[in-house]
C-alpha cells in the first residue's frame, strides 16, 4: 500500500516554526507576505535601469532598518542573498546587488549585528566559490563567480568599512589580501581590482588612515603587483593624493615610477613584457605567473592615470621622452605586431582627447601618424577600422579646441605621405583646417613643407607638393569669410612665389615646372574663391599677388619678353592712377575704379602666366580705362573682353567678369548688349563654335565668293556638314530656320545617325574599291574571280599612299560626332555664362529701357537651345526682368511703337512652336508688354487684344499651327483681371 510521503527537511525547517503551517500534500510552500516583498525588491535590483535599481535599494534599506527582534537575522540573510546576487551573469544584477550590498553592510556595522570586516571577507570568500558538480566547473561559471567576488569586495570598500577612524590596520590587511589574491589570478582580474582600488582612493570625502595605506602597499608588494600597470597607477595615486604618507623604499627610484631612471622598467611594465618572476620569487606569498607576455585588447586604466600625472607636471621634454619610449617606438615601430599597434591606437585616442594643447605636438608622433595613414590606404589592412577612431577624435578635438586643432594638423601635414589619402583622412584634415586657429604658423608650415617635402625622389616630391597645394586651396575656400584674414596675405605670397619665382634658400628637391604649374593653378583657383568677397577685398587680395610678383620680377622662373614687361608697366601705372582717383563722396566712381583695378590685376597675372594673347588683352584693358567714360566703343570693347573671360573654363574669370560687369552696368551701351545677344543666337554646333571663336578656315574671309560657291564648298567638306546645322537632303541645302524647334531632344539626331553612318561606309567602300581596281566589295563574283588581286611589288608600293589617305580620312570622320558634341557643350556653357552676366545687368539696371531689348532674344533662346537647363535659365531671367521692370517709373517714358514691334516679334515667335518652357516665356513676355502699353494708355488694350484675336484666328484655321493653346488661355485669364490691367 502506498504510504504518506515524508516531507523534505528543508520544508520542515521553513514551516514548523512559530508561524509555520502544515505541509501541503503537494509540498508547495506558502510564501509569506514579507517574503513576497523581498522577492519583488530583489527583482528590482536586477533591472537594467539604474533608477529602478536605486529605488529597490532604498526599499530594501527601509525594510531592514526597522528594529525588530529578527533584524540581525534579516540583515544576515540579506547579505547572503546579495553576495550570491553579485555572481549573476547579468551586468544589471551585479551593479544593483553590489550597490545594495554596500548599503546593507554599512547598516550592519552600525546596528546591533556589528559585523566585522573579517567576517565580511570570510563570508564573501565562502559564497563566491563555484560548487563543483562531478568535479567539473565551466569557464563561464568561474568567470561569473570571480566577477561577483570583485563586486562584493567593492561593496565592502564602498560601505566605508576601511574609511572609519576606528579601522585597524589588520582589518584592512585582510581585505587587501583577499583583493590581491583575486588580482593575481588573471590579468583582466588584476585590471578590475586595480581600478576598484583606484576609484576607492579617489572617492571624494573619503578619509584613509596611514595604517590602511601601509597595509595596501605592503600587501600589493607582497603579491608582486607593484610593478604592474595597476600597481603603478595605485602608487602614483597614493604618492600625489596622500602627501603625508611615506611610501616604502626599494621599489622605484626616488619612489617615482615616472623618473627618467625608471623609464626602461616603466616601459616594460606598461607594455606588460617585464619578466616579473624575479620579484615574485623574492616576495613571500607571491603568485607564480603562467605567462608574462599576454596582451589586452583594451588599454589598462593605468594609462589614463600615468598620462594625467604627466600632464600635471607640464614638462614638455619629459612627456615627449616618455611618449616616445613607451608608446611611439615600442608600439608603432616597423616591427611592431598589429595587436600592439591596435592597443597603441587606443592609447593615442585617449591622449588626443585629454592632452593639453601645448603637448599635442608631442602626442601626434610621426610614427603614429604614419601608421594611421598607412592603415587607411586600403580597406583590407588589418587596422583599417582601428585607425578610424583616432581620426574622428582629431576632428572632434579640433572642433572644440581650435588651438589644439592647429597643432594636430601641423604634425599630420609634416608626415603626410606622397601617396593618395583615403576619403576619411582627407576629410579629417579638411575639417581641422576649417576650424584651426591661429593659422599663421600653419601657413608657414605649408611653405616650409613645399620647399622641403621630406622626400628625395622628384616624382614623389611633386605628388606631395600637389597634395599640400590642394590643402592650401581648401583652407582658402573654407576660411575666406573669416573676420580676421591675417593668414591669407602670406599664403597668397607663398603661392605666388612657388608658382612663378626662383625661391631663395634650401629647396630640396628643386621645384619642377610641373610643380610650378600646380601652384599656378591653385593660385588662380584661390583667387577665384576670393572673388565671392566684396569688391574691395577681392581687389586687395589680387593686389597682394601682383605686388609680390612685381617684387620678384628679377627672379622669375620664366622671364618675360619686352612686350609683356611694357604691358605690365603700363597696367601698373593705370592701377596707381585708379588708386589716386579714390573719392570719398562718389561711391559709383570708386566702384568703377575698383573694378578696373581688379581687371588690370587679373590681366597682369595672365601675362605672368604667359597665356596666349594675354599681352594684347592687357593692352585692351589699359585702353578701356584710358578712354572717356561715355565712349561707346570703350564700353563695347570692355564687354567683349569680359565675354572672352567667361568663355574660359575658369570660375575665377567668370566671377571676375560678374564683379566688373556689375560695376560697369550703368555705362553699358546698346551695342555692347548686342554683342552679348549675338552669342545667345549662335548655333550649338561645331560650325557655330568655329564662327564664334574664329576657329574656321581662312575661307571665311573670302567674302567675294557667291552663295553657290559657298554651298559647293560646304558639300565637299563632309566632316563639317555632319557637324553643322546645315543639312543636305537630295542636293538641297536646308537652313537652320526650317528645322524643328531646338527644344526637341537629341534623340532625333541620334535616330538619323545610322543612315549617315551607312553613307560613310558606302563612300569608304567605293574609294577603297577604286584604289584597288575592283568592282566593290558587294560584287562577290568579281571579288572572288578577279585577277586584280595578283599585284606585283611595284604596284603594291604605288597603291600604299592612296590607301593611307583613304584610311586617314575614315579615321578623321570618326571623330566628327564627338567634336560636335564637345562643341555643343562649349557653346551651351558659354550661353549660360552670358545669361549670368545679363542677370547681373538686370538686377542693377532694371529701370533701363535697354532691358526691353533683351526680351525677344531671351524668348528665342528658350526655343533654339538644345539644353533644357539653359532654356529654363533664360525663362527665369525673363521673369526676373519683368518683375523688376514692372511698376518702374520709366514705363511711361518708353514709346509705344518699339513696344509693339517687340510684341509682334513675340507673337511671331509663338508660331515657331517649341517646348512648354518656350510657350510660357512667350505668354509671360507678351502679357508683360501688354501691361506696359495698357498702363500708358488703356486704349492700347483694344489693339493688343486684336493681335491676339488675329493669332487665334490663324490657329483655328491652320491645323498644322505650332502655336500652343495655353497662350490663349493665359491671355483670357489676363483679360479677366480688369483691376490688374
Amino acid at each position: 500500500m502506498p504510504g504518506t510521503k515524508r516531507p523534505f527537511q528543508a520544508d520542515l525547517d521553513s514551516t514548523n516554526g512559530p508561524d509555520g503551517d502544515a505541509v501541503h500534500p503537494s509540498r508547495k510552500r506558502k510564501v509569506s507576505e514579507a517574503d513576497a516583498e523581498l522577492s519583488e525588491i530583489f527583482n528590482g535590483l536586477r533591472d537594467e535601469l539604474p533608477t529602478v535599481r536605486t529605488e529597490a535599494t532604498l526599499n530594501l534599506i527601509r525594510k531592514l532598518a526597522v528594529k525588530t527582534p529578527e533584524q540581525s537575522q534579516k540583515i544576515n540573510n540579506a547579505i547572503t542573498r546579495l553576495i550570491k546576487g553579485v555572481c549573476s551573469s547579468s551586468k544589471g544584477a551585479r551593479l544593483g546587488f553590489s550597490l545594495a550590498l554596500s548599503e546593507v553592510l554599512r547598516l550592519a556595522r552600525k546596528g546591533e549585528a556589528k559585523v566585522s570586516v573579517g567576517q565580511m571577507v570570510e563570508k564573501v570568500e565562502a559564497l563566491t566559490r563555484p560548487s563543483e558538480r562531478d568535479g567539473k566547473v565551466s569557464g563561464e561559471e568561474k568567470r561569473n563567480y570571480a566577477i561577483g567576488r570583485r563586486f562584493a569586495f567593492q561593496a565592502i570598500l564602498q560601505s566605508g568599512a576601511l574609511s572609519e577612524k576606528t579601522t585597524e590596520e589588520e582589518e584592512a590587511r585582510v581585505v587587501f589580501d583577499a583583493v590581491a589574491k583575486l588580482a593575481a589570478e588573471k590579468d583582466w582580474l588584476r585590471s578590475e581590482c586595480g581600478l576598484m582600488l583606484h576609484e576607492w582612493l579617489k572617492a571624494p570625502g573619503g578619509e584613509v588612515k596611514a595604517g590602511v595605506l601601509k597595509a595596501l602597499v605592503e600587501v600589493w608588494a607582497a603579491k608582486g603587483l607593484v610593478k604592474t600597470p595597476e600597481g603603478v597607477a595605485l602608487w602614483l595615486t597614493i604618492r600625489t593624493g596622500f602627501e603625508g604618507f611615506k611610501l616604502p623604499k626599494g621599489h622605484w627610484h626616488h619612489n617615482n615610477p615616472l623618473s627618467s631612471q625608471e623609464r626602461a622598467m616603466l616601459t616594460k611594465v606598461l607594455l606588460k613584457t617585464a619578466d616579473d618572476s624575479t620579484e615574485a620569487a623574492e616576495t613571500e606569498g607571491a603568485v607564480k605567473k603562467k605567462s608574462a607576455g599576454t596582451r589586452d585588447s583594451i588599454p589598462s586604466f593605468a594609462w589614463s592615470v600615468v598620462l594625467a600625472h604627466l600632464y600635471e607636471q607640464n614638462n614638455g621634454k619629459e612627456f615627449a621622452q616618455f611618449w616616445e619610449d613607451c608608446v611611439a617606438k615600442p608600439m608603432f615601430s616597423a616591427s611592431s605586431k598589429p595587436e600592439r599597434k591596435f592597443l597603441g591606437l587606443q592609447i593615442f585616442t585617449k591622449a588626443l582627447a585629454s592632452a593639453p594643447a601645448e603637448l599635442l605636438g608631442k602626442v601626434t608622433h610621426a610614427n603614429i601618424i604614419r601608421c594611421i595613414l598607412d592603415q587607411r590606404v586600403k580597406p583590407d589592412r588589418y587596422l583599417f577600422e582601428a585607425a578610424k577612431p583616432p581620426l574622428n577624435q582629431m576632428a572632434s578635438r579640433a572642433k572644440s579646441d581650435p588651438a589644439a586643432g592647429a597643432e594636430i594638423v601641423r604634425q599630420v601635414l609634416t608626415v603626410l605621405p606622397a601617396g593618395p589619402l583615403d576619403k576619411l583622412t582627407k576629410a579629417t584634415i579638411d575639417s581641422m583646417l576649417a576650424v584651426a586657429a591661429p593659422l599663421e604658423p600653419l601657413v608657414q608650415t605649408f611653405h616650409d613643407l613645399c620647399l622641403r617635402p621630406g622626400v628625395s625622389d622628384t616624382s614623389e616630391a611633386e605628388k606631395k607638393r600637389r597634395m599640400l597645394a590642394d590643402f592650401m586651396l581648401e583652407m582658402v575656400r573654407t576660411r575666406r569669410n573669416d573676420e580676421s584674414k591675417k593668414w591669407l596675405k602670406p599664403l597668397l605670397k607663398h603661392l605666388a612665389e612657388l608658382a612663378y619665382a626662383e625661391v631663395e634658400g634650401d629647396v630640396s628637391p628643386k621645384l619642377t615646372e610641373a610643380s610650378r604649374g600646380v601652384f599656378r593653378e591653385k593660385l588662380m583657383l584661390a583667387l577665384g574663391h576670393l572673388m565671392d568677397l566684396p569688391l574691395e577685398q577681392a581687389v586687395a587680395h589680387t593686389s597682394t599677388v601682383v605686388d609680390k610678383l612685381h617684387s620678384a620680377r628679377k627672379s622669375l622662373s620664366n622671364e618675360l619678353d619686352k612686350d609683356a614687361s611694357s604691358a605690365i608697366k603700363a597696367a601698373r601705372a593705370q592701377i596707381a592712377s585708379a588708386e589716386a582717383k579714390k573719392d570719398a563722396d562718389d561711391d559709383s566712381a570708386n566702384k568703377v575704379n575698383l573694378a578696373f583695378r581688379l581687371l588690370l590685376g587679373l590681366g597682369i597675372l595672365q601675362v605672368y602666366k604667359q597665356e596666349p594673347e594675354s599681352v594684347s588683352v592687357l593692352q585692351d584693358i589699359v585702353t578701356c580705362y584710358s578712354s572717356p567714360q561715355d565712349d561707346g566703343d570703350a564700353s563695347t570693347m570692355l564687354v567683349e573682353l569680359l565675354l572672352s573671360f567667361v568663355s574660359k573654363q575658369s570660375s575665377l574669370f567668370r566671377k571676375l567678369a560678374e564683379q566688373v560687369f556689375a560695376a560697369f552696368a550703368p555705362d553699358v551701351t546698346a551695342e555692347a548688349l548686342q554683342s552679348m545677344i549675338d552669342i545667345l543666337s549662335q548655333k550649338e554646333s561645331l560650325a557655330g563654335q568655329q564662327e564664334l571663336f574664329k576657329q574656321g578656315d581662312e575661307e571665311e574671309e573670302e567674302d567675294d565668293e557667291d552663295d553657290d560657291d559657298d554651298e559647293a564648298s560646304d558639300v565637299e567638306m563632309e566632316d563639317v556638314d555632319d557637324a553643322s546645322d546645315v543639312e543636305i537632303v537630295n542636293g538641297v541645302v536646308a537652313s537652320a530656320d526650317n528645322e524643328a524647334s531646338a527644344s526637341a531632344s537629341d534623340s532625333a539626331s541620334d535616330t538619323s545617325s545610322p543612315p549617315s553612318n551607312e553613307d560613310e561606309e558606302a563612300a569608304f567602300d567605293r574609294k577603297l574599291a577604286a584604289a584597288l581596281g575592283t568592282a566593290g566589295i558587294d560584287n562577290d563574283a568579281a571579288a572572288s574571280d578577279s585577277d586584280g588581286s595578283d599585284m606585283d611589288d611595284d604596284q603594291m608600293m604605288a597603291l600604299e599612299p592612296h590607301l593611307t589617305t583613304i584610311f586617314a580620312e575614315r579615321k578623321k570622320g570618326s571623330h566628327t560626332k564627338q567634336d560636335n558634341k564637345d562643341a555643343k557643350a562649349n557653346i551651351v556653357n558659354f550661353k549660360n555664362r552670358v545669361l549670368d552676366l545679363l542677370g547681373v545687368y538686370v538686377k542693377s539696371q532694371y529701370a533701363s529701357p535697354l532691358v526691353l531689348d533683351l526680351l525677344h532674344p531671351l524668348v528665342t533662346l528658350t526655343r533654339t537651345t538644345g539644353s533644357q537647363p539653359t532654356a529654363k535659365k533664360a525663362c527665369d531671367l525673363l521673369e526676373e526682368a519683368q518683375g523688376e521692370e514692372e511698376g518702374s517709373d520709366d514705363e511711361d517714358t518708353v514709346e509705344a511703337s518699339p513696344l509693339y514691334l517687340i510684341l509682334m516679334a513675340i507673337h511671331a515667335e509663338m508660331m515657331h512652336g517649341g517646348s512648354k518652357v518656350h510657350a510660357t516665356a512667350c505668354s509671360r513676355t507678351s502679357q508683360f508688354l501688354a501691361k506696359i502699353l495698357i498702363h500708358q494708355d488703356p486704349e492700347h488694350w483694344t489693339r493688343v487684344n486684336a493681335m491676339y484675336g488675329e493669332l487665334q484666328a490663324r490657329w483655328r484655321v491652320d491645323v498644322g499651327s505650332k502655336v500652343q493653346g495655353s497662350v490663349f488661355n493665359d491671355w483670357h485669364s489676363f483679360s479677366m483681371q480688369r483691376g490688374g490691367v
